[in-house]
């Protein structure tokens, strides 16, 4: 009997999808002592500095950066009125248009990014975790715990505010419940980031304390009907207001339909709301390689220097090619990636 020829082991890439509202946000304010001559430049600084780091302690293959759009959060509205209402509306100048370079300096170091002007960034990382290769494994730069719905054996989420990534095996660490129900449980109590009102009363304390299986396994909006229903039965003449609440759907939102419905409608991140054109650019961002042609390495210098990141840099000048060896990495892997497709 002759021997087997050994399988070669394919290679899995590590995706590192970026939450850019997020990330710009946190490193606009986080540096906001970084200036060139007496122009700020913490927020361009900042981001790249942190993909950098990540890139290197991660060791990503790949980076893909998402958007809010500038309606983002229209197609929720169809569905509740009060979504995000509870935000200020803010315009800065100067951190839209550090923004606006992150976004090009993005297009020459080859990093994919995609923005719809309709669409959240939470449903194209959602759309895009939900469809990604085979041997592809994912994080996701956030510290949106919405995101917590998405984690399985190959997506993870690293908050950045806990500066840990998070997956299946060290999920309780961080939360209470099993992780599969990360999702029925924002259904049921709502979000107060996002102004989404829940059942009346019902916070994830008050859903541990009543139905405890949330801690051990999956369950469903189904179980949780039954279960309130038996409790109600044994209270007899003393049922648990909280509990018809639960059961009546009863809460101080402005929902356009039967509660349960609506709240899944626009929680549930495992049906992401997006358009037709979104789904299809979020694939590509999955497939299709990135066309080399009029992405240049020297045009990045050429921003450093007009931005003055360059001298923000350890080393100064000499500190640029130190600084850029990850990225070159992600650069070649992308070109390589375009010349076999195209072979």
């Amino acid at each position: 009997m002759g021997l087997r020829t050994p399988r070669t082991k394919n290679k899995r890439t590590k995706t590192l999808i970026v939450d850019g509202n997020y990330l710009m946000k946190r490193s606009y304010n986080g540096a906001k002592n970084v200036y060139h001559k007496d122009n700020h430049i913490g927020g361009i600084f900042a981001f790249y500095s942190t993909l950098r780091k990540l890139t290197i302690e991660q060791k990503i293959d790949k980076i893909v950066v998402t958007w809010d759009g500038e309606r983002g959060g229209t197609l929720r509205l169809d569905h509740y009125p009060q979504y995000k209402k509870n935000r200020p509306r803010f315009f800065d100048k100067d951190y839209e248009l550090q923004k606006l370079r992150v976004k090009q300096y993005a297009e020459e170091l080859f990093i994919r990014q995609y923005e719809h002007p309709d669409i959240e960034s939470d449903d194209l990382i959602a759309y895009y975790c939900l469809n990604k290769k085979k041997l592809e494994d994912v994080m996701i730069f956030t510290s949106d715990r919405d995101f917590c719905q998405l984690i399985n054996e190959e997506v993870t989420i690293f908050l950045g505010d806990k500066k840990m990534e998070v997956g299946i095996g060290n999920y309780q660490w961080f939360f209470e419940h099993h992780y599969k129900n990360s999702g029925l449980i924002k259904i049921i109590e709502g979000c107060s980031s996002d102004n989404i009102k829940g059942i009346d009363g019902v916070t994830e304390s008050t859903l541990l304390k009543h139905f405890p299986q949330l801690k051990e396994r999956e369950v469903t909006l189904e179980e949780i009907f039954d279960k309130s229903k038996v409790i109600q039965e044994e209270r007899g003449n003393k049922p648990l207001k909280v509990i018809d609440n639960i059961l009546n759907g009863k809460t101080r939102g402005e929902y356009k339909g039967p509660f349960y419905e609506i709240s899944n409608k626009i929680i549930n991140l495992k049906t992401p709301l997006l358009c037709g054109e979104a789904r299809q650019s979020v694939k590509n961002l999955i497939s299709l390689p990135l066309n080399p042609e009029g992405r240049n390495q020297k045009n990045v210098l050429k921003m450093m220097i007009e931005d003055g990141v360059i001298y923000s840099l350890p080393g100064g000048e000499n500190g640029y090619l130190n600084f850029m060896e990850p990225f070159v990495k992600l650069i070649k892997k992308e070109k390589l990636n375009f010349k076999k497709r195209k072979i």
